[in-house]
């Protein structure tokens, strides 16, 4: 997807080394609200499934989490990359052990903050949304959290450039953009 490439803050634990970020999430943003509407228009796959099948896409989505999360700790541990680590498992799995994980040029910590918890909230929104008109051909108030969840979805892809510049990417463990994550699926239930 087309975007800038911003430089961010010196790392100290990597010898004050800059990473680079590609930041292309609010056209990625667009691309996937694009591709749904696309998708729920044709009927190819309706918006109202997602609803639907609420328990069972948070039951994988969790599973999904967990499996990110302590593959990133394995691998770290196993490459001896890990810091400030406390000895205690359950403790240094969650807070994490690696500062910068990373996929290729994918930072995993802005990629859990930024893309999937915004995106996953928004299309929860849409959905039920969706769902009301299906059912009773209007929709109510709700309508206004779809509208404010839209905003907050748009609002973090489109200053991800500020938060390469924020010192939680390179103090702060994988810890944050986790439990951030859990937090803003959590509020929906």
């Amino acid at each position: 997807m087309p975007g800038f490439m911003q430089e961010g803050l010196p790392v100290p634990s990597l010898g004050y080394k800059t990473l680079m970020y590609k930041c292309h999430a609010l056209s990625s943003l667009y691309a996937t609200m694009i591709t749904a509407a696309g998708l729920h228009y044709y009927h190819i796959f309706r918006l109202t499934e997602i609803i639907d099948n609420y328990g069972h896409i948070m039951t994988v989505a969790m599973i999904y989490g967990f499996t990110i999360s302590f593959g990133v700790y394995f691998i770290t541990v196993a490459t001896g990359n890990q810091m400030r680590m406390s000895g205690n498992f359950a403790y240094d799995v969650f807070m994490g052990a690696c500062l910068n994980p990373r996929v290729g040029p994918i930072d995993l910590k802005m990629w859990a903050e930024v893309r999937i918890p915004w995106v996953i909230v928004f299309f929860l929104a849409v959905s039920g949304c969706c769902k009301q008109y299906e059912q009773y051909g209007y929709v109510t108030p709700v309508c206004f959290s779809c509208s404010c969840q839209r905003e907050y979805a748009h609002c973090q892809p489109q200053n991800m450039a500020f938060m390469t510049l924020a010192t939680w990417l390179y103090i702060n463990a994988w810890y944050v953009a986790m439990s951030l994550t859990a937090y803003y699926i959590l509020t929906l239930l």
